[in-house]
């Protein structure tokens, strides 16, 4: 055998193993986990939109609603503690929820659960809503972001995002350690998930893209609160976001919080966002 030959033999070796590679990575990134069960607090009324739950929780007129959206690994009332707040200010509270939860085996990278997220903004909508504060952490936060590139039903008043998941590219390549590694890793995931035969090896159901369409201009207010020790969802991705906000944005870091654990580490501090952000 040629020198050539056996060069060529390697390059179409490597050339297979690289949708191969795409397809596992995809696999993982949208692999769902067991959610810890939460239950309801006092005052709190069950509602169901698409065979998905949410909860209720009346204030005020019922014409300003605050809309929760979960991260993945995350029961819709994790955070309904902080009900009483929103209440107090006037806002009927709602706690929604996405497919992207177990037992479903993996999520849609957005594509498919933004249409769910849109679904509880047209039940508000039917239930007296007529402007709402959107908040959304990580994966939860990546529906918001979707769905602000387009028209909706109410109008948005403010939008907190807590360790939003803003950049799938970034947000991979950080999992993946960083560096060229990491960011290989992310354009082969991003490169199998178009071709319709490689996202089905990866658990799709048709192609994804992964890109997030710009916000439409003018934006409502935005905060971001985004923990220094994220090693699930890059920082710097947030301080994008920001950035390139078409609209008043600012970010909030909370020094020593990993992902999901902001509000934890600095309850007060994030409600003092929300405040600002509303």
């Amino acid at each position: 055998m040629t020198a050539a030959a056996r060069t060529a033999g390697v390059v179409a070796g490597v050339g297979a193993l690289v949708p191969i590679a795409g397809a596992v990575i995809a696999r993982r990134a949208a692999a769902l986990y067991q959610t810890p069960d939460v239950d309801p607090a006092p005052g709190l009324e069950p509602v169901s939109v698409g065979g998905l739950p949410g909860w209720i929780r009346p204030g005020g007129d019922g014409t300003t609603w605050a809309v929760f959206l979960p991260g993945l690994g995350s029961h819709p009332l994790r955070h309904q503690d902080v009900a009483d707040a929103f209440v107090d200010r006037g806002d009927t509270v709602l706690f929604a929820s996405h497919s992207a939860r177990y037992p479903a085996r993996r999520h849609g990278f957005g594509v498919r659960e933004q249409d769910e997220a849109l679904a509880w903004l047209r039940f508000a909508a039917t239930r007296g809503a007529t402007e709402v504060v959107l908040l959304g952490w990580s994966f939860g936060a990546s529906l918001w972001l979707r769905l602000l590139a387009g028209p909706l039903p109410v109008r948005v008043r403010g939008v907190v995002l807590t360790g939003p998941l803003s950049d799938w590219d970034a947000t991979v390549a950080h999992g993946a350690g960083g560096g060229p590694i990491g960011r290989a890793a992310a354009a082969v995931m991003r490169w199998t998930l178009r071709v319709p035969g490689l996202a089905r090896l990866a658990g799709q159901a048709a192609p994804v893209r992964l890109e997030f369409a710009a916000v439409a201009d003018p934006a409502p207010p935005l905060v971001v609160v985004h923990g220094d020790a994220d090693r699930t969802v890059p920082l710097d991705s947030s301080r994008a976001l920001v950035a390139s906000w078409p609209g008043a944005a600012r970010l909030q870091i909370v020094a020593g919080a990993a992902h999901g654990g902001e509000r934890d580490m600095n309850p007060t501090g994030w409600l003092d966002a929300v405040a600002r952000a509303v």
